[in-house]
């Protein structure tokens, strides 16, 4: 195997382990540890990975960028069920409510719902979003900040300085990522950052998000289970982790893609 074969399958392989070893390498490839060590060397000169003693670890940056899909791909996929999601979360909006709505493709799927709404606040950092709601029925307020490429969010000191002094009824929250054991996840730190103070500002949280995101292992924990009060998921979530979330006390909502609905609480 060539060199850069050999570099390609050491960097595909941190994007899932997130660090090697020196000595299982060598074994993998049936090269000897010096050759190892300067496909690291060159990895890391490349920023694919930091060197540590006896191996190596991936680059935050490279794994969140690998993780951080763009927002016009997400948009389309599973869209039937954030359409039926985005259907159920409206219903927990009353007329002249204060509302904050994260950065997510889901909560893009409510703001297309909310384009007629007269007396509505809506709060967000999302460009997509207030795009959506520009010059319909809602007030909208757009926080400012940085503009992320992948997510097209506000991020950075302005908008968290933004979000410092308002209260709002209720934050419709977005995920990268779910894991029932660690909790809601994000795979970048700044966002993450934003959708804390989100939750620290409003009297109800509310994570919209489809069961695929499970499958997803985002690098930062954005909040645990229990500071979610309502989860809006579609039908496909297994029996046991719904039983598992409502033992922590959440109010579990299950809409299914023909709009047809189970709630446990």
């Amino acid at each position: 195997m060539m060199s850069a074969e050999r570099q390609q399958t050491i960097k595909e392989l941190l994007t899932t382990t997130r660090m090697v070893y020196v000595s299982a390498l060598a074994e993998m490839f049936s090269v000897s540890e010096m050759t190892i060590r300067r496909d690291l060397e060159a990895l890391e000169k490349r920023g694919v990975l930091r060197r540590v003693y006896g191996g190596a670890v991936v680059e935050e940056a490279l794994y969140a960028e690998i993780h951080d899909v763009p927002i016009h791909v997400r948009s389309v996929d599973k869209l039937p069920e954030k359409q039926a999601i985005a259907e159920r979360a409206v219903q927990l909006i009353e007329p002249n409510d204060v509302i904050i709505l994260d950065a997510g493709t889901t909560t893009l799927e409510i703001a297309k719902r909310l384009k007629d709404w007269r007396g509505l606040v809506v709060i967000t950092n999302s460009l997509p979003v207030a795009w959506e709601l520009a010059g319909g029925g809602p007030s909208l307020l757009m926080i400012g900040g940085q503009i992320r490429g992948s997510s097209l969010s506000a991020v950075g000191s302005k908008a968290t300085a933004f979000l410092s002094d308002i209260v709002v009824n209720t934050v419709f929250l977005a995920a990268s990522g779910l894991s029932l054991e660690r909790g809601i996840m994000n795979s970048n730190l700044d966002e993450s950052e934003v959708k804390r103070l989100m939750m620290g500002r409003c009297n109800k949280v509310v994570l919209v998000s489809d069961t695929s995101k499970f499958q997803n292992q985002a690098y930062h924990v954005v909040a645990g289970w229990d500071e979610i009060d309502t989860f809006i998921t579609d039908d496909r979530l297994p029996d046991d982790v719904c039983e598992k979330l409502s033992a922590l006390g959440v109010d579990l909502i299950k809409v299914g893609v023909s709009t047809s609905e189970s709630i446990l609480r």
